[in-house]
């Protein structure tokens, strides 16, 4: 098998597909659908709806509640980026966290998954730069880009301390792809909370996140990535997905990944190290659509594009991924893990069954992709 042992600067490629990953907040509801944030309808967004599905939860705390907007200042923006990028035609936007004052950026992974093109702007300065994706772990939903001619940065302050049920939070974004930061106070409600989100793409699996802190201040569309600051300014964890257990936006929930759990994977992916489910460089790009439906046990392909390593291997429309790289494939899941772990360039083995039953295997090549 061809594994990927590399550190590359440049952009992570395309998965299995070109559509494009638009959610900025994913939305955690009983259909697990993701929040939409473009950039030519940034306040457009599904209403969220039914309760939260899939949270294990612990005891509501007793101490006093206090919700609300709070005022932004530049302490609150202080090492705070606004990101926008390209799916296509469309344009996506969220929140990012500068790590360095050379400018290496924390996000979540699904802010840029599946972009051509990202740009961070400093919140404060209102100056822009290219965003490079340098590595992410799609299981923790926590990406690392890379500002290019970036210098002298402010940065944001992490907490050292343990969260606690009870403690006051802050979560600030760019809400609704807005262009500038809000904030809005709140408590922690829960601690090692697991989830099930999926985002706006049809062509991106949807993702279990374990271990994220829940609390009760509001998040929109275009926070995610952002901070939650703890009541001394320090950034406790970083806004992921939202929602509400009614119609109201009286009980909004904000998840958050730990800040410890994201800068493991900063500290690994600054490494080199491409263990476990940490890729750093370009993905590896087959060249593929396949069929969206989540429940199936099949990966079928919708759409083989032209020219690309799968049209050469001989793959059409209709055919059914079975193996890839001694993997079975069973889901689009599988696929993605599948090819996070080869090594653009490599040769791999690949089995599917044609659309008129007949099994087939051959050998593949695939490419790196210029898609996040």
């Amino acid at each position: 098998m061809a594994r990927r042992t590399s550190l590359a600067t440049v952009v992570v490629g395309v998965l299995i597909a070109v559509l494009a990953q638009l959610a900025t907040l994913a939305l955690v509801s009983s259909t697990a659908t993701g929040w939409v944030t473009r950039a030519s309808a940034p306040t457009a967004y599904p209403a969220p709806s039914g309760p939260i599905a899939g949270a294990t939860a612990s005891p509501t705390p007793t101490v006093a509640q206090t919700t609300g907007p709070v005022e932004v200042t530049d302490a609150v923006q202080r090492g705070v980026v606004l990101i926008s990028g390209r799916t296509g035609n469309q344009g996506v936007a969220g929140t990012g966290m500068v790590l360095t004052a050379d400018g290496y950026v924390l996000t979540n992974y699904h802010v840029v998954r599946s972009t051509s093109s990202v740009t961070a702007t400093v919140a404060l300065t209102g100056r822009h730069y290219t965003a490079t994706l340098v590595g992410r772990d799609a299981t923790k939903d926590v990406a690392l880009l890379k500002l290019e001619g970036a210098s002298r940065l402010d940065v944001v302050t992490l907490d050292q301390d343990p969260v606690a049920i009870g403690d006051a939070v802050v979560a600030a974004g760019n809400a609704n792809g807005q262009g500038f930061v809000s904030a809005n106070r709140g408590n922690v409600q829960a601690l090692n909370t697991s989830i099930q989100v999926r985002s706006a793409s049809e062509n991106d699996p949807p993702q279990r996140l374990r271990g994220l802190i829940q609390a009760n201040a509001a998040a929109w569309p275009g926070d995610s990535g952002g901070p939650m600051f703890d009541a001394q300014g320090e950034v406790l964890g970083m806004t992921t997905a939202g929602g509400t257990t009614d119609e109201s936006d009286e009980d909004r929930r904000v998840y958050g990944v730990p800040i410890a759990a994201a800068m493991q994977v900063v500290t690994q992916v600054r490494a080199g190290d491409e263990s476990g489910t940490v890729v750093i460089g370009p993905k590896a790009y087959l060249g593929v659509v396949v069929e969206s439906d989540d429940t199936a046990q099949e990966v079928v392909i919708t759409r083989v594009e032209a020219s690309t390593p799968a049209s050469r291997a001989g793959l059409r429309t209709g055919d059914i991924i079975t193996s890839l790289d001694g993997h079975p494939i069973g889901s689009r899941a599988d696929l993605s893990t599948a090819l996070d772990g080869i090594e653009p360039g490599s040769t791999v083995d690949i089995g599917w069954t044609t659309s008129s039953g007949r099994e087939r295997t051959g050998t593949v090549t695939v490419t790196a992709s210029s898609i996040n």
